[in-house]
């Protein structure tokens, strides 16, 4: 057996377990951990333990630096980047990590970006601004509700002013993965950028950046951090051509010493960090990290895809009408539903004293039931909902 699926309890023992290092549980069972999570206790215990050390020994001291570098280490074993700090920067979300790749790229006269109909706005606001501040046109690919986007959807949009094309790992509202190293891949034949939105699938399944030039995630949902906390990976060869619009006394190259007031970014991503660090966020990402290397990424994306495969199979035997029909052979977290009357917001309402939802409505206006089942959820919790229906 693998050492990692060892650490998960019997189940006879499941529920202590998860009561006691996921409490939420004691209260509902949680099923959106693609909306925003619930903190695990040890991140709480982190939070906790780095409050005390601050009020006892103050803010600054060498600590810092070594929980610092030690969380962006993590992150990039976690994208499957080279393990090594300089390609990333923290942010405060990931529509500001997004924000930083949209405003700091070279653009020129006549240059276009392309992002989709359909994701979420953190991933399309952005871009779409640039024609504001930059003069940048944005396209959009056509909304694709009940199929992933693919090469023949991006293809009809791009040219030779084409810079970068900016997409979800995953929708946030169907759950349909994305094609990332195919589509990543002939990006990079084109020699355009490829920036992803990683946010619904990091900590949920595996992620590879060999074809990725921009990876921007927030760690509430999926990674079970706090609010407040990103990302943004940045591939070296695009990271030397990005000038921050906002640069800081702790961005530039000559930053120690503090009267000459260099304009020169720095080498690395801390270019996009110009001031003072969210060190109380760092230490509750870097926390939540080390659950993952715990239990394992590949343990932890099987368990997450086979309770999405469960839950699917579940609700058809109940007549609900699945807005995507997944499939084991693309791993991902989301099930979206309606019930067979069709009332999402009733079911919603007389779950709500047991279960943690989300209720969302798609571009038509129709409501949906989204469920987003982590590592810490079992059988046992749909086939406790089904009976709602």
């Amino acid at each position: 057996m693998d050492s990692n699926l060892q650490l998960f309890p019997s189940a006879a023992n499941w529920e202590k377990w998860r009561r006691d290092n996921f409490s939420v549980f004691i209260h509902k069972i949680f099923l959106t951990h693609a909306s925003v999570s619930h903190l695990p206790r040890s991140v709480a215990d982190a939070i906790a333990q780095y409050a005390e050390r601050a009020s006892n020994h103050g803010q600054w001291d060498a600590w810092h630096d070594e929980m610092y570098f030690r969380c962006k280490d993590r992150i990039a074993s976690l994208i499957g980047a080279p393990s090594e700090s300089s390609q990333i920067a923290f942010a405060s979300s990931t529509s500001h990590a997004i924000g930083l790749v949209a405003t700091s790229l070279p653009w020129k006269s006549g240059d276009n970006c392309i992002v989709a109909d359909g994701d979420f706005p953190a991933n399309v606001i952005p871009w779409k601004n640039l024609q504001f501040t930059h003069g940048v046109e944005t396209r959009i690919i056509p909304g694709k509700p009940e199929r992933p986007i693919t090469i023949a959807d991006i293809e009809p949009l791009i040219d030779d002013n084409t810079k970068i094309v900016s997409l979800a790992s995953a929708n946030f509202l169907s759950g349909i993965p994305l094609d990332i190293n195919t589509i990543g891949r002939w990006l990079k034949e084109r020699k355009v950028l490829f920036c992803v939105d990683g946010i619904q699938t990091l900590g949920a399944v595996r992620f590879d950046a060999t074809y990725v030039d921009f990876v921007c995630a927030d760690a509430h949902k999926w990674l079970l951090g706090p609010n407040g906390i990103a990302f943004l990976w940045a591939r070296e060869e695009a990271l030397q051509t990005m000038r921050p619009a906002i640069l800081g006394w702790l961005a530039v190259q000559d930053r120690d010493h503090w009267l000459e007031y260099d304009t020169t970014p720095i080498s690395s991503a801390e270019r996009f960090e110009p001031g003072s660090r969210n060190y109380v966020g760092i230490i509750a990402l870097d926390a939540a990290l080390q659950i993952f290397e715990k239990y394992g990424l590949e343990q932890i994306e099987k368990r997450i895809t086979a309770l999405r495969q469960y839950a699917s199979q579940k609700l058809q035997e109940k007549n609900c009408r699945l807005l995507w029909q997944p499939t084991p052979d693309l791993p991902a977290g989301i099930i979206t539903f309606q019930p067979p009357d069709g009332d999402a917001t009733t079911f919603f309402e007389k779950t709500e004293a047991e279960f943690m939802l989300s209720l969302r409505d798609d571009k038509s206006g129709d409501k949906w039931i989204r469920l987003s089942p982590h590592f810490m959820n079992c059988e046992d919790d749909f086939d406790r909902l089904v009976k709602y229906l």
